[in-house]
């Protein structure tokens, strides 16, 4: 599989460390991280500074920039074959529920939506985690059997870990990324947030869709009055 590796924590974190240790004896990976933490920057750009790239091994570089940055300048100019798909992470911490609007990990995976395979964003339970080894097979395992997943196209996997010292042997539940947390209350039984706290691996389908079919023909009558 080819794939363009990044995350928001920086190029040089031990989490995207762990993931390019696990993937790239296999696949044809491409590393591009922010030259510094961008937690937070969800699906920003830059365009007021000019973006500059580092190389530090082949297909291994940092950019001033977000993760969205780094995303777009691997796909349209640094990366040197046609990537399949993006993987985002490891992030230390969840990206779960409204947080993962926030996001700079899932930002990242939802820029490669329109890629052969569905993007990845995976995160850990665990802010003060050191051993990312866990997670990091768990994506290899995912990476493996992605061929088999029959998805609608411009969905990604926000895929959130247990902390594996907690729970050395989780089960995984398919769940429900909740923008509306008062929703997510009310379906605890498919929360990512519901099952990560009860010790499951989180997988979250999300797509972007800005189109309201429900509300169309309400807006439609209202604007008649304008």
């Amino acid at each position: 599989m080819k794939i363009i590796l990044t995350n928001d924590d920086g190029f040089d974190h031990p989490g995207i460390k762990a993931l390019f240790k696990e993937l790239h004896d296999k696949h044809d990976v491409f590393l591009i991280g922010p030259d510094q933490n961008r937690s937070g920057f969800s699906s920003a750009i830059t365009f007021l500074t000019p973006l500059r790239h580092k190389k530090y091994a082949d297909n291994i570089f940092s950019l001033n920039g977000t993760p969205v940055d780094c995303v777009k300048v691997a796909r349209n100019m640094l990366c040197p074959f046609e990537p399949e798909i993006v993987v985002s992470g490891i992030n230390p911490g969840p990206n779960l529920g409204s947080d993962a609007i926030l996001s700079g990990t899932v930002g990242a995976a939802l820029d490669g939506r329109n890629l052969k395979y569905p993007s990845i964003a995976v995160s850990v339970a665990s802010f003060e985690i050191n051993d990312f080894s866990f997670a990091a097979k768990f994506v290899a395992k995912v990476l493996d059997n992605l061929e088999n997943l029959d998805i609608e196209d411009f969905q990604i996997l926000n895929i959130n870990v247990p902390d594996h010292k907690e729970f050395p042997d989780p089960k995984i539940k398919i769940t429900k990324t909740f923008l509306n947390e008062e929703e997510g209350e009310k379906n605890l039984d498919v929360s990512d947030r519901k099952n990560l706290e009860d010790g499951f691996i989180s997988i979250s389908p999300i797509k972007i869709d800005m189109h309201s079919n429900s509300q169309q023909q309400v807006v439609a009558d209202w604007a008649k009055n304008l």
